[in-house]
């Protein structure tokens, strides 16, 4: 069991150094982009880059789940092909259709987003990044399910250094503001399509494409897509309600604030990634459930702990890389830190429902999320503002991950620890709420207090017995091993 704990930790790691790569070197542009823009720059920069991620979620149709499914099905590599070019070209014709759509609505969009008609060449450039955007996704994909890591990270990391150094060209160089860094996002797009075209030219031939295939998939798959949507919601839509109640500079620094939470995501996003290839092809060993509860436990502990380092330091990481005016984006970080975490949970959830072919139970909970989400920004917003629609998704993504969890213990059981993992998202909670009543008078006093805080970690993980002494020591011995 630990050396199928070790091989998840090992392809979480490599999937996000790419990532971690990315962000380090976008984090040398925030100093010179909080100089160019100001929050309500960001502010719709934010609005237009959200509406585009809700775009996505149509065009993609839930096909890539599907394919991952499918392609576990079969050992032969001819019907593996099938699956990949009918996933493929089903959605290259419905991303077309949509930018079609976009480059058209453009003004319509702009005017009734962001309040004037000022964003609709932003839109209209990208327009051109959803079809560009297929190959891209199909390319991780495949590598992704062939269990290449290294070659995923590479294949990120490539295309995210052409999109920085694209936009360093437009944005720094050129200036020519928020319309050069979606014109990176076309550039950057572009590069990953020749790349994928050239790798895959064999498995997205047209002749494989099998319109029974098709059908499968999307039987399979149709049922996320209003489930993707209230994912939207849960976790992109706050943006839209920050900007009624306020205004375009609070949703720039809501967003300032969901980025430096990012940090976090880097490497949620790093095991979900790893999560749904590793867990499926373990699920007939004997021990594949023992496995799944310990991950549980596992990623719940690291990650806690790093989601509050992030919100605790919040404040004097946005003085080292950004103005004055982007200091009261550090009251949201730390709770949308949690929040990416707890998105986390409804991955390792899900491997129930998989297994057992069955994604309803993901469609319900994100629905049920996606009206709760809504409903406490209603509630939140207008008296607390960005600090409201933190909470908001906060709590709403806690129920859904309780539901998915709920749900899926009734299809496929996993000895889960829940009593531990509870545990430990309240201590962090705890501490972040502790740190803000604090009022340190320098900013080495500051820091002390946040790392006695932060350390209260340690004692709480061998108290709740997710990790025993022996078994650090076991893990440490594996580590210097490999």
């Amino acid at each position: 069991m630990l050396k199928h704990l070790w091989q998840l930790a090992k392809e979480s790691l490599v999937y996000g150094l790419a990532e971690i790569a990315a962000r380090f070197i976008t984090v040398f542009l925030v100093p010179i982009y909080t100089r160019i823009f100001t929050p309500a720059d960001y502010g719709v920069l934010s609005l237009v880059t959200t509406t585009m991620y809700l775009v996505a979620i149509f065009v993609v149709l839930g096909l890539d789940s599907a394919a991952h499914r499918w392609f576990w099905d079969s050992e032969d590599s001819n019907e593996r092909k099938s699956t990949l070019a009918s996933w493929t070209w089903c959605q290259f014709v419905v991303a077309s259709l949509f930018a079609l759509l976009i480059f058209e609505a453009s003004g319509w969009l702009s005017h009734t987003i962001v309040g004037d008609n000022s964003a609709a060449i932003y839109f209209r450039i990208s327009a051109f990044t959803v079809p560009l955007g297929v190959l891209n996704l199909v390319m991780t994909g495949w590598l992704r399910m062939h269990r290449r890591p290294l070659a995923t990270s590479i294949f990120t990391l490539t295309t995210a250094l052409i999109n920085i150094l694209s936009t360093v060209i437009f944005v720094i160089i050129f200036r020519e503001g928020i319309k050069g860094v979606f014109k990176a996002q076309v550039i950057s797009m572009s590069a990953g399509t020749v790349i994928a075209a050239l790798v895959l030219r064999d498995w997205i031939n047209p002749l494989r494409l099998q319109w029974e295939r098709v059908r499968g998939m999307l039987r399979y798959s149709l049922p996320l897509v209003p489930g993707g949507l209230a994912v939207w919601v849960l976790s992109a839509s706050d943006r839209y309600f920050v900007k009624f109640y306020t205004n375009t500079s609070e949703v720039g620094l809501y967003a300032i604030g969901g980025s430096l939470a990012a940090v976090v995501a880097l490497g949620t996003q790093a095991f979900q990634t790893a999560w749904g290839p590793f867990a499926l092809s373990i699920h007939k060993e004997q021990d594949a459930k023992q496995v799944y509860a310990n991950a549980l436990l596992a990623y719940s502990a690291i990650c806690c702990f790093v989601s509050t380092a992030v919100g605790l330091f919040a404040p004097e990481a946005i003085s080292l890389v950004a103005t004055k005016k982007y200091l009261g984006a550090s009251t949201v970080v730390g709770l949308l830190s949690v929040s990416y975490v707890v998105v986390g949970l409804r991955w390792i959830a899900s491997i129930g429902p998989a297994i057992v072919k069955d994604s309803k139970p993901m469609a319900i909970a994100a629905l049920m999320g996606a009206a709760l989400n809504i409903a406490f920004n209603f509630a939140l917003v207008p008296s607390m503002g960005k600090l409201g629609s933190a909470i908001a998704t906060l709590v709403s993504q806690v129920l859904v991950s309780g539901y998915m969890f709920y749900r899926a213990q009734q299809l496929y059981r996993i000895p889960f620890r829940f009593a531990p993992t509870v545990a430990m998202f309240a201590l962090s909670l705890i501490v972040l709420g502790t740190a803000s009543l604090l009022h340190p008078q320098s900013v080495f006093m500051a820091i002390t207090a946040k790392t006695a805080l932060l350390l209260l970690f340690i004692p709480a993980a061998l108290a709740l017995r997710i990790v025993t002494i022996s078994q650090t020591r076991r893990i440490l011995t594996a580590v210097a091993g490999h």
